[in-house]
């Protein structure tokens, strides 16, 4: 008994250390890279955070696609493939991601591996720890983009950016039970180096972030059930963006929910649950300020998700998170 107490000490410690790690490079690194998180990024971290990757008892993959500013020509895209899969004793999993990102003629597609292990704290708490790793394909069609005649030539607009093949790793805990989770995460850790001429990397990412996350779920024996989530996004430099949301779950069938973001960004979203293997989510995000309305009808998002029992199991845990 004593040695597993040690053992269970021991285990919290490295929690510890890992939270305090993560805080510390986040606060102390200036990177490359930072990726687009989705509305509903409460029900699939995954994205984010490695250490999500085959968490639960099914195989499964999910399809991201996001518009943002709906209405405006050349607006910005991200759609994104997830697969996912627990290792036959729950305590391993592994995940790849594809994401591709289109903001005007700059086009990223980033391609990682995720691993993740897990280790009991206790009778109902659990600890997991991820790594992903991938690269990332950059370009930026620069002569494409159409500058005003009368002026000088932009020099800065006169040569195309490709950059092939660059490094992306980071890491990710996770503590959870079966009423709450609290994840800390940073996707990308690694710094590129990049050659003189290549000032025209990208305007959008040229931070590193780390990623909070929390939940809580209530009522799991009702039939109309509560989840408050929260997430803090946070980097050197930057000012600290935070979402708070809250979801329903009705019979274990149909979620529906509401977010707001610290950016002067509100959000709706729903999920339904058919056939017990397929979900389909769905999130509309609305600025404030009616002159924005103008001009766009919003940032919209759909989820589609496909699991199944690879195992045969003679039980699945249910997903709320």
């Amino acid at each position: 008994m004593r040695n597993f107490k040690n053992i269970r000490g021991r285990l919290r410690l490295t929690g510890c250390l890992l939270t305090g790690l993560l805080l510390l490079l986040a606060v102390r690194s200036a990177g490359q890279l930072t990726d687009p998180v989705f509305t509903q990024y409460m029900n699939s971290m995954q994205t984010i955070n490695p250490a999500y990757a085959g968490m639960w008892d099914k195989v499964g993959i999910q399809v991201f696609t996001r518009r943002y500013f709906v209405g405006q020509d050349k607006a910005p895209l991200v759609t994104s493939v997830s697969m996912y899969k627990p290792i036959k004793n729950d305590n391993n999993g592994l995940g790849i991601n594809i994401m591709e990102e289109h903001f005007g003629y700059e086009d990223r597609l980033t391609i990682t591996a995720d691993y993740s292990y897990q280790v009991k704290l206790d009778w109902k708490t659990f600890l997991r720890l991820g790594v992903k790793v991938g690269i990332l394909n950059y370009n930026n069609l620069l002569t494409k983009y159409k500058l005003d005649p009368w002026n000088y030539p932009d020099v800065a607009f006169q040569e195309d950016v490709h950059i092939p093949a660059m490094l992306k790793w980071g890491i990710g805990g996770l503590v959870y039970s079966r009423d709450y989770y609290i994840g800390l995460s940073i996707p990308q850790l690694v710094e590129n180096d990049f050659q003189a001429n290549r000032n025209n990397y990208s305007s959008m990412a040229e931070v590193r972030y780390a990623y909070l996350l929390g939940g809580y779920f209530f009522g799991r024996q009702r039939q109309i059930r509560f989840k408050p989530t929260l997430m803090v996004k946070a980097a050197m430099g930057e000012p600290v963006q935070a979402d708070l949301a809250a979801n329903w779950l009705f019979f274990d069938k149909f979620w529906i929910g509401a977010m707001y973001r610290t950016n002067n960004t509100a959000a709706i979203l729903t999920q339904f649950v058919m056939m017990k293997n397929i979900r389909i989510g769905y999130a509309m995000e609305m600025p404030f300020g009616k002159e924005i309305w103008k001009y766009q009808i919003g940032t919209h998002e759909f989820r589609l998700v496909y699991e199944y029992d690879f195992y045969k199991r003679p039980y699945v845990r249910k997903q709320y998170f």
